[in-house]
């Protein structure tokens, strides 16, 4: 490693312990609350929610594939020793005074500290990939995945990393572990299913190797569904998730969009020759996704690695993304969520919860509605994708 990139890396790092201990999102907590259970011997997590749910402190259910239970609450499990006593008191309390425990910074801290070494990671393979100090800096510097890390705190970095880590492997002739890695993925949180078809015919493959590259990568998913298959309480838990139904909301005579575009973007991508195919395909259906789709923050940092490559190869799109993702911060900050704002600051202070949010400030003092503003974004976006699109495919 050069001074430079050790420069780089030093930075990165100090510039996330000061955000960390400082931001705070109850997405984590909940999170945290349904995988403390695994270290208490808990291996049916939506069974025991089930069951349970009058007498526990916190009674929404566990929306997530059982793999993402057992990573997680492995990677707790090692952890609390490290978290103290008063760590149980805190993820058991949904009460009034939940937000005023003095210790939040230090277990926010930690707990993003497995966030933090796959970030980091993912940044080095990204520069490992392209040979870009630039694109090291993109990912390590860019406002975004700060944000959707380190302040909202969400556990996505980890199928983002292994998604990313996938198409590397796959770079670098390791069939096997690329599609492993995508099939790890996917049984963790199904949406990388959307990268899989590129993937699998990025190269051309002979049908028993397509097949076999098809099983590998559903392995995963299968192995660790069988033991909830015909229970019920997995499928009340995990179809509360959402993302199939809003991938189908937008609509035109009663035709879902989103699919028709994807299918003519892979089309695209199939007899496209550029060197960049896949990263421009996930890139194009980012644009249609984040149009299309009334999407939770977190989902943007699915395709986030692959923007940022395209940002990086196209000049053309320098001023075009940063106005882009502006949008998509207002757009974020216009939920009626007093935690999206100044929510974020619990751990300095409590008190700043009760301050009036943008939606509250934007509903009570102007005639404007925050959801339609919210829609008129959507619909900038949409056409923002097209334009992006557009503009791409007359230059080639």
């Amino acid at each position: 490693m050069s001074k430079s990139e050790k420069c780089i890396l030093i930075l990165a790092i100090i510039v996330r312990f000061l955000i960390m201990p400082f931001f705070y999102h109850p997405d984590m907590k909940t999170q945290n609350f349904h995988f403390q259970f695994f270290s208490k011997g808990i291996f049916n997590i939506y069974d025991y929610v089930a069951k349970n749910k009058s007498s526990l402190p916190y009674q929404d259910t566990f929306n997530y594939l059982p793999l993402t239970y057992y990573t997680f609450g492995v990677t707790q499990t090692l952890t609390k020793p490290f978290l103290g006593k008063d760590f149980n008191l805190w993820i058991n309390n949904w009460g009034e005074n939940q937000n005023s425990d003095p210790n939040i910074p230090f277990y926010i801290t930690l707990l993003k500290i497995p966030y933090l070494l796959l970030d980091l990671s993912l940044g080095w393979f990204l520069y490992k990939q392209y040979k870009s100090k630039k694109i090291l800096m993109l990912w390590y510097f860019n406002p975004i995945s700060l944000y959707l890390i380190y302040v909202l705190g969400n556990f996505d970095i980890l199928p983002t990393f292994l998604t990313f880590l996938s198409f590397y492997l796959l770079k670098k002739e390791k069939t096997n572990w690329a599609y492993l890695s995508i099939g790890i993925a996917i049984a963790l949180k199904i949406y990388p299913i959307l990268f899989l078809p590129f993937l699998m015919f990025y190269k051309k493959e002979k049908v028993l190797s397509f097949i076999k590259n098809g099983l590998i990568s559903l392995a995963p998913l299968v192995i660790s569904l069988i033991p909830f298959i015909f229970q019920k309480s997995f499928y009340d838990a995990f179809l509360g998730s959402g993302l199939t139904q809003k991938l189908l909301e937008f609509r035109i005579q009663n035709i879902p969009i989103f699919p028709v575009f994807y299918i003519l973007i892979f089309i695209h991508f199939i007899i496209s020759k550029s060197k960049l195919k896949f990263e421009k395909s996930i890139f194009f259906i980012f644009l249609i996704f984040i149009g299309m789709v009334n999407f939770h923050p977190q989902w943007i940092l699915w395709f986030l690695p692959f923007v940022l490559v395209t940002f990086n190869n196209q000049t053309k799109f320098y001023i075009f993304l940063p106005l882009f993702f502006v949008l998509v911060f207002v757009y974020i900050l216009l939920f009626n969520d007093s935690y999206l704002f100044w929510g974020h600051l619990i751990p300095v202070d409590p008190n700043f919860l009760s301050v009036t949010s943008p939606f509250q400030i934007i509903k009570l003092k102007t005639h404007f509605d925050p959801v339609n503003i919210q829609n008129n974004i959507h619909s900038i976006l949409f056409l923002s994708g097209i334009l992006g699109i557009i503009l791409y495919a007359k230059e080639k």
